[in-house]
């Protein structure tokens, strides 16, 4: 008999909702502080008020992890119902979500239902076409063992790199773990930053927005393959077509996917980010 299984991710994935419910994927929201109240996002607060905040300065919003006691919730709902839960989630060194996880994990009961902690070691859509794959590949019929090396082969061949308009969200959110010499040279560029095994690392200095957007393009054309690129913006889809012209003679752009990074996301880069989710897909065997 098929084993039942269930993808579970975080907000962070930004995942369309009307997408995620056709591939039925449990996303446990994240938190955002607003004026010392707590919402869930996507649930008791709307998007569009959360971009508007963002454009307002770093200091604005402060985005949390789902708690332990979020995450113990669904699996516990879930474990009774279904036989192997895949849990995916943002990457362990940019935020709590997959230690909470993990907390939660720790406090489940013993059951038969299986349930494999993923760290995606990326964000937005680059944790979000992991997700996805996983989901795909559940509702295709495939077995656990199956979809979990779907899975981290997905990782393996996910690449992430975008830039920020202003450093000062990077640096308010405490994700960067870049040294402050470094830092310091980079306020007055536009630098391409790189997720590297799930950490952001400085990839190439540009000095404009025309040169960060050039060095977008050229970092998909580096790619000796690629199957699926996702182009990400916060405030400037202009900007997007501008990406999409280059980009449409190495890659259609009919086939290129383009989406706006999430609030929570957007809290951590500001307005005016830009990024490339490249996914070169698996050699032939």
């Amino acid at each position: 008999m098929m084993a039942k299984i269930k993808v579970v991710t975080d907000g962070s994935a930004d995942i369309p909702a009307e997408l995620a419910q056709e591939l039925d994927i449990e996303v446990v929201p994240l938190l955002v502080h607003v004026n010392e109240k707590l919402y869930r996002i996507g649930v008791d607060i709307s998007d569009d008020l959360l971009y508007e905040l963002v454009s307002g300065g770093p200091h604005r919003l402060k985005v949390a992890a789902p708690t332990a006691t979020q995450f113990e919730q669904v699996y516990r709902h879930l474990i009774s119902d279904v036989d192997y839960i895949f849990s995916i989630h943002l990457g362990a060194r940019l935020g709590n979500v997959h230690a909470n996880a993990a907390l939660a994990r720790s406090r489940l009961p013993a059951s038969t239902t299986r349930l494999e902690l993923v760290d995606s070691k990326s964000a937005s859509l680059g944790t979000g076409s992991v997700v996805i794959a996983a989901a795909q590949a559940a509702r295709a019929g495939a077995s656990p063992d199956e979809v979990s090396r779907l899975i981290h082969a997905t990782i393996r061949h996910t690449h992430v790199v975008f830039f920020v308009d202003t450093m000062e969200y990077l640096e308010h959110s405490g994700r960067l773990t870049i040294a402050s010499s470094v830092l310091g040279s980079m306020q007055r560029i536009k630098p391409l930053m790189i997720l590297d095994e799930g950490e952001i690392v400085p990839y190439e200095r540009t000095r404009t927005r025309a040169k960060a957007i050039e060095g977008l393009f050229t970092f998909v054309e580096d790619f000796p393959r690629v199957q699926e690129v996702t182009v990400l913006y916060v405030s400037t889809p202009e900007d997007v077509e501008k990406l999409l012209e280059k980009i449409d003679p190495i890659f259609p752009r009919e086939r290129v996917r383009h989406a706006r990074f999430g609030p929570a996301v957007a809290a951590h880069l500001g307005p005016g980010a830009m990024g490339v989710v490249v996914f070169e897909g698996f050699e032939e065997a």
